[in-house]
């Protein structure tokens, strides 16, 4: 008797500018269809009393955001080659979602969500003038600053926008601002609010980019996802 899967593929999509106003449903919902589509025989889940395939997914990216670590993990039926899997979803690439790599994970490995630690974001946009990399250095000087998140609901919370900003750096000639964020629940912010906070006014982004997620290795050192 098949008591589970027997092989776990981790996918790594860029989500592109075309899709960057979709939303994580709906983002799901698109690569579970191309995971059934794409003849590798996934182990089965009862999804809206259907049976889709297995996957669990990496966090959220914001709507408005392009991304290029977007993940999804394919629960199998049979043992597959990373190259093979590839090769099946390769075909579904469009102007939305492009596969970047496919690799085996053990199968009992922890939840993407569970593992990742940090992701990091590039900004471009208009910044206020004057900004520059010592606005970038007085903010990350500072041991706190305080901001009110105020969330659909209308519920408000203050939390200390300081203290999830791991790194950043400002780019004046590209008018690129990078900034690495811990993901923490309970205690995240965006980038947008981070951008906010050490130019002194909100800049008119044209374009944001989840670049890498991270997770804490051995030491505290961030490593690539």
């Amino acid at each position: 008797m098949n008591e589970g899967p027997r092989s776990r593929i981790r996918l790594k999509f860029a989500r592109l500018a075309a899709a960057k106003d979709t939303t994580h449903l709906e983002q799901i919902k698109e690569l579970r269809s191309r995971a059934a589509r794409s003849g590798l025989k996934f182990w089965p889940a009862r999804i809206g009393g259907q049976a889709a395939p297995k996957m669990a997914f990496g966090p959220a990216a914001s709507v408005g955001h392009e991304s290029l670590c977007e993940y999804a993990d394919l629960y199998l039926e049979e043992f597959a080659r990373e190259d093979a899997a590839a090769e099946k979803l390769r075909p579904f690439d469009d102007e939305n979602f492009r596969l970047i790599s496919a690799r085996r994970v053990p199968v009992f490995f922890p939840a993407i969500e569970a593992a990742v630690n940090a992701a990091e974001y590039f900004m471009e946009a208009d910044f206020p003038a004057g900004f520059s990399d010592a606005a970038v250095d007085a903010f990350m000087a500072r041991k706190s600053v305080e901001w009110e998140k105020v969330k659909s609901t209308g519920e408000r919370k203050t939390l200390d926008a300081r203290a999830p900003v791991l790194s950043a750096s400002f780019d004046r000639e590209a008018s690129l601002l990078k900034v690495t964020l811990k993901l923490e629940p309970g205690k995240n912010i965006k980038p947008e609010v981070a951008a906010e906070l050490m130019a002194g006014a909100r800049p008119v982004f044209r374009r944001i980019v989840r670049r890498e997620l991270y997770w804490f290795g051995s030491g505290g050192r961030l490593e690539v996802f």
